[in-house]
């Protein structure tokens, strides 16, 4: 499928997604392609405000999170190891959530995004829409509705003549309204656009796409190895349990999409679901006794849970290659699941939710 236009609108969702990283792989083959001119990147101001608003949301559950280990780990306190004392070092909140915006401030100045405000959104319109129940409203349900409806028609302003637009989007009522808009295309992300803009290399993108399908399985057993080394940690309501063990039972089949090209290299990025067993240790609460004068439960034993689930991850490949007389040699092979840094959260609790019914 050719691509259609070279306008792209991504909503605060896919951006929230994708971790808000604005240096992953995605992004940064987004902005330089957009940095050349060769797509163009519009959104609003509500968008923007959206993104930071969330941009300040994480920067503080994160600190949470390092306050919350500050005070568990208080044994460590006076540490004269270098690293450990780093992790009791003061911190500006305000100062660290300044630098995340201003990163986020980077790339839409460096893919030389348009940001339209609502100036010229007909507010008669939206009003409309809204007791219509056109799309986005959809039951009135939903608090992001109505700045979903201005940002559309602000971007719809933003558009000349018969011009398109990608959304990049999975949300059902901007899914619903782009069917019924016919100029606002519809995609579920970022890395599938990127995928159609690539496919003008016609010979590159079959040859890249050919060599994954062929070597699916190694890939896959790469996937496996890189969740399975990772470090795991169980974040329930159930305090003091810990992983014991977790091992991969399946990895799904995956649909490549082509971030970047060029005459040596290639990124790919594909989104994987896994299928897990994890087993879970921690106190015995349900057998424990309850003290009401220290209102505290006593346990005198662990007890185990085993679940099976599913989880998704992001992988991206990065191929290099040479070309000579058409004819197209593989250098190298890299394979890299994102976000297992940080460990894998499991979500195990003591008693599984089927017994309370």
């Amino acid at each position: 499928m050719p691509l259609q236009t070279r306008n792209v609108f991504i909503d605060t969702e896919f951006f929230v997604k994708a971790g808000l990283d604005f240096s992953s792989k995605t992004l940064e083959s987004f902005k330089d392609i957009c940095n050349d001119g060769e797509l163009n990147h519009i959104t609003s101001t509500i968008v923007v405000r959206e993104v930071k608003r969330k941009i300040g949301e994480h920067i503080g559950d994160a600190i949470n999170g390092v306050n919350s280990f500050r005070r568990k780990a208080k044994i460590l306190t006076n540490s004269n190891d270098d690293v450990i004392k780093n992790l009791f070092v003061p911190f500006d909140q305000k100062e660290i959530e300044k630098h995340a915006i201003q990163v986020f401030d980077d790339f839409l100045d460096e893919s030389n995004t348009t940001i339209v405000d609502l100036s010229n959104v007909n507010g008669n319109e939206i009003v409309e829409m809204y007791f219509d129940q056109t799309p986005p409203f959809q039951g009135g349900k939903k608090k992001n509705e109505f700045p979903d409806a201005f940002t559309l028609l602000a971007v719809r302003g933003a558009l000349k003549g018969r011009e398109e637009i990608y959304v990049v989007s999975e949300d059902k009522d901007l899914i619903t309204f782009c069917d019924e808009n016919p100029r606002f295309i519809q995609i579920e992300s970022l890395s599938k656009l990127l995928d159609l803009y690539n496919a003008h290399d016609e010979d590159r993108s079959k040859f890249i796409k050919d060599y994954i399908d062929e070597h699916e399985e190694e890939i896959k057993l790469s996937i496996k190895s890189q969740i399975q080394e990772a470090d795991a940690y169980n974040s329930s309501t159930w305090e003091d349990a810990e992983v014991e063990e977790f091992s991969i039972l399946d990895v799904r089949d995956f649909e490549p999409s082509i971030i970047h090209i060029d005459d040596e290299n290639c990124q790919i990025v594909c989104d994987v679901e896994v299928r897990y067993s994890v087993k879970v240790t921690g106190p015995d609460y349900a057998n424990g006794r309850y003290d009401r004068e220290d209102d505290v439960i006593y346990t005198f034993e662990d007890t185990t849970q085993e679940e099976e689930g599913k989880l998704e991850f992001t992988v991206e490949i990065d191929l290099s290659y040479e070309v000579d007389d058409g004819e197209f040699t593989i250098q190298d092979m890299n394979i890299s699941v994102q976000g297992l840094s940080g460990g894998i959260e499991f979500s195990v609790e003591e008693t599984p939710y089927e017994d309370y019914r």
